[in-house]
């Protein structure tokens, strides 16, 4: 797929979210969900996606995995983003199937973390506003388990000491079942990108899983 670099935007979707464990002081706090950039370029150094982040005034900016594409990886086109947005926001990073197949994730790990990156690898951490706090759970993907039972215990364990309003950062979507079961309150998830088998006017039809 070729890339139009002076007219190719991101899509935006807004979504408004209600859940009676949010503290007040959360009302209109605003997140940025970004996952499966797979080294996609939206302008020159991201210019266009840098500018669409800074419009939207994000309170927290969320990234779960694949910024960079196994099969054709560069990881300073993957940082160009990384190097802007962390002074329009704090972001929390949890990886995708791709940086685990691409063989070097430490090394792309380090280079987020220098950049202020907050890399979440199987770790909750908790968001706070005055005295009021959710939790954001990042587990890594997948693929990093010896087993997909390791994966839904790592899950339910990080679930289990954490409280109040939980989000959780998980690359796959269709491993549903385990998040719910997880007790977890949202989920943030990418892979499909948006059905990768699509149709005009209908949309996805297919996607991993």
């Amino acid at each position: 797929m070729k890339n139009n670099l002076t007219i190719k935007k991101p899509k935006i979707s807004n979504i408004e979210f209600e859940h009676p464990l949010i503290g007040k002081a959360f009302d209109g706090y605003k997140i940025l969900h970004l996952s499966d950039l797979h080294n996609k370029e939206f302008g020159v150094n991201q210019t266009i996606l840098l500018k669409t982040t800074r419009d939207l005034q994000p309170d927290i900016i969320l990234v779960t995995g694949d910024i960079i594409d196994r099969r054709n990886v560069h990881v300073d086109k993957a940082m160009n983003f990384f190097y802007e947005a962390v002074n329009i926001a704090p972001i929390y990073f949890s990886s995708g199937n791709h940086e685990y197949r691409f063989g070097r994730y430490d090394e792309l790990k380090q280079r987020l973390i220098d950049e202020g990156v907050n890399v979440l690898n199987n770790e909750y951490t908790q968001i706070y506003k005055s005295e009021e706090f959710f939790t954001l759970i990042g587990v890594n993907d997948l693929d990093f388990f010896q087993s997909p039972l390791d994966f839904e215990n790592t899950i339910k364990s990080l679930s289990q000491q954490t409280q109040g309003f939980k989000i959780l950062m998980s690359h796959k979507p269709h491993k549903v079942e385990i998040y719910k079961e997880s007790n977890v309150d949202l989920v943030l998830s990418g892979h499909a990108h948006g059905g990768q088998i699509r149709l005009p006017f209908i949309g996805g039809l297919f996607a991993p899983g």
